[in-house]
């Protein structure tokens, strides 16, 4: 595999992009930079909870990226890590839940499937956020080899979700989102940080060589699997603790403002 001199890491939402500012794509001045980067030698990669589809916008302006919160990893073409939720627990949760009045969706690389009779539900959700429907589809045009690397649960009653993370507090990871009751569901273990360090090892790149931006609680193990975390200006208590410098906003190019400060572009 190619050598690098070192590795950046990028959240998406609220660190590429900004749902606040409605910045809704990586500003020219984010991509002037992460050119600029490439060719000092550098590794770019987007680290997300969303799903490869769900990047499409600015996915090739990177190198590679992490994507499912740490499910799965490519560089330049080429897989790193490719883990699944095996089908017997997607049934158990689906058998399970499904009749607690929760709508679940299964995140693959490029389609999130979902149960026939919450159609509905997909159709105005892609409304409301102006999402194509192509990147969703019913659960019966899912094809066994596809990989689900994600669950995505929707909950009206908390009590759903504390269910929910005490039943399979061994087996799966829980994130929720920030404005929803939507909760992430990955294999317990996988998360960001594993995955960056799982690549800066195949790499051969020193840990000190490496950086990420974040602004999240899903982003914390991703900060602390790198030498330097950078937290942006809107951040979470969390990441703010575990970040070795605070930058501007996405609307203030506070990645550009950070990557100057530490002298790599």
């Amino acid at each position: 595999m190619k050598k690098y001199k070192g590795v950046v890491f990028f959240d998406y939402d609220g660190t590429t992009v900004d749902e606040v500012d409605e910045i809704k794509t990586a500003t020219p001045t984010t991509v002037e930079s992460l050119n600029k980067l490439k060719e000092n030698g550098y590794l770019t990669m987007l680290c997300s909870g969303r799903t490869h589809r769900f990047l499409e916008m600015d996915i090739d302006k990177f190198m590679g990226a992490i994507t499912c919160n740490g499910s799965h990893t490519e560089v330049e073409g080429e897989v790193i890590r490719d883990i699944c939720i095996p089908d017997e627990l997607v049934f158990q949760v689906v058998n399970e839940y499904f009749p607690r009045d929760t709508i679940i969706h299964f995140e693959t690389r490029d389609i999130s499937y979902y149960l026939h009779m919450d159609e509905e539900f997909f159709k105005n959700h892609c409304k409301l956020f102006n999402l194509p429907q192509r990147w969703y589809a019913p659960w019966k045009f899912r094809t066994k080899n596809t990989h689900i690397s994600k669950l995505v649960m929707n909950y009206k009653d908390i009590q759903v979700k504390k269910d929910f993370e005490e039943e399979f507090k061994d087996v799966f990871t829980c994130a929720k989102h920030v404005r929803e009751n939507f909760i992430d569901i990955t294999l317990k273990g996988v998360t960001k940080g594993d995955a960056i360090t799982e690549l800066i090892e195949k790499l051969g790149i020193d840990k000190k060589d490496t950086y990420a931006f974040g602004d999240a609680d899903n982003d914390v193990e991703m900060m602390q699997a790198v030498g330097t975390g950078i937290a942006m200006g809107r951040h979470s208590e969390k990441v703010g603790e575990v970040a070795s410098m605070v930058t501007g906003t996405v609307k203030e190019e506070g990645i550009t403002m950070a990557l100057k400060k530490l002298g790599l572009i």
